[in-house]
């Protein structure tokens, strides 16, 4: 796909507008899954997408690069190729390869997962985090768990945060125009389900401060 993808996808959110920037559109290998990101630097705006993209019918690609542009526009109308780019998100999972494992959070997941899923969750990839802005995160463009190493010499907050990002395996998100819910009311219904969950989530407070960490979760 050209450049022109991105004047296009624009045209089609504002009919009666004309591009403003130099559109630039690149496939990195930086990007894990079908992750990608936009930015805007003056008169040039960059779109950037994992070289998976590159195989992904143009009508989802449409949707991805709108859905992009209505974040960094702050603008909330909905398309019908974002309504289809939001469809392949929560599915994509199944598509993606698994090839990241680590022998401890896999041993936590298969633990969680026959615990509370009746060992039937498909196994993501996995990845520690070294940096301190999150304790977990789930990726749904890569079908990644990332788990903060500040957790692996405590199994029981490790466990719980590992069952949070399944949840988001499990339940995916909901769109609204302008905005991705990730913790709809049956997520945080099940989440309550982990036994001893209010007290962990206060040692989670604890960890934060002390680990300096911005946030609990990534979603």
């Amino acid at each position: 796909m050209k450049p022109d993808l991105i004047i296009e996808a624009f045209a089609e959110l504002y009919p009666a507008k004309t591009f403003p920037f130099t559109p630039v559109l690149k496939y990195s290998a930086k990007f894990k899954g079908f992750n990608a990101n936009i930015k805007i630097r003056r008169t040039t705006l960059t779109l950037s997408l994992s070289k998976q993209w590159r195989h992904v019918s143009k009508d989802i690609q449409m949707g991805c690069i709108q859905d992009l542009l209505g974040r960094i526009l702050k603008d909330k109308r909905v398309t019908t190729n974002m309504t289809l780019y939001h469809a392949f998100l929560r599915n994509v999972h199944v598509a993606v390869p698994k090839t990241k494992t680590d022998p401890t959070l896999k041993a936590c997941f298969d633990h969680i997962n026959d615990a509370f899923f009746d060992g039937i969750m498909e196994r993501p990839n996995f990845e520690w985090m070294d940096g301190r802005r999150t304790v977990g995160q789930y990726d749904y463009g890569a079908d990644l768990i990332r788990i903060s190493r500040h957790l692996a010499k405590d199994p029981e907050l490790m466990s719980y945060v590992m069952y949070h990002e399944m949840l988001h395996k499990k339940h995916k998100f909901s769109s609204s125009p302008g905005r991705k819910c990730h913790h709809s009311t049956a997520f945080r219904e099940d989440e309550a389900k982990f036994p001893n969950a209010a007290q962990l989530e206060r040692r989670l407070s604890g960890v934060e401060r002390r680990a300096g960490i911005l946030s609990l979760f990534g979603f």
